[in-house]
């Protein structure tokens, strides 16, 4: 019979991984107390959470939601990176955590109920966020509108050339 404690530690999980758009699953193994404590802070300020998960606890939380493809990578000791807004932050934090902390390993991850593996996940976090995109999508339908108005303007600028040369042109006349 299962622990309470470890009941509602799976329940917890299963919340959470399901409330998430994207996960990653990271190898830390190699990194100090104060090392961790300051991967913490960091992922906690770009908006995305830092577990660090026993490997059955999560198989069975990952079992009963659409993150099934971490099951696999769930050797050795693991931590979640959970993100519920973008899905590609979890996957840029990653990146920089990397590069931060070189022992650091990516494993595996889930994009929007996708699996991907180790090497696509670097590809993810190469993805625009969404304010960029938008603003490529703004600029590429400001861009036929902008150029309709500088042809627009070009032409009532020529009319407006043209009738004051024909009121010159009548003044001088008489």
């Amino acid at each position: 019979m299962p622990r309470p404690e470890k009941v509602a530690a799976v329940e917890d999980l299963r919340e959470r991984l399901s409330r998430a758009r994207a996960v990653v699953l990271l190898d830390y193994r190699g990194l100090t107390g104060p090392d961790m404590t300051a991967l913490r802070r960091f992922t906690r300020k770009q908006g995305v959470e830092l577990r660090v998960v026993k490997n059955t606890l999560t198989r069975m939380a990952a079992q009963e939601t659409r993150v099934e493809g971490l099951v696999a990578a769930l050797v050795g000791t693991n931590a979640l990176l959970l993100g519920e807004g973008d899905p590609a932050v979890p996957f840029r934090v990653a990146r920089e955590c990397v590069r931060r902390y070189p022992q650091i390993k990516v494993k595996a991850g889930v994009f929007d109920g996708v699996s991907v593996s180790a090497g696509e996940a670097d590809w993810y976090a190469t993805l625009p966020t969404r304010e960029e995109l938008l603003g490529r999508l703004a600029g590429a339908l400001a861009g036929p509108i902008r150029g309709l108005a500088v042809t627009l303007s070009g032409v009532i600028r020529q009319l407006a050339v043209a009738l004051t040369e024909v009121g010159k042109k009548k003044e001088v006349e008489g």
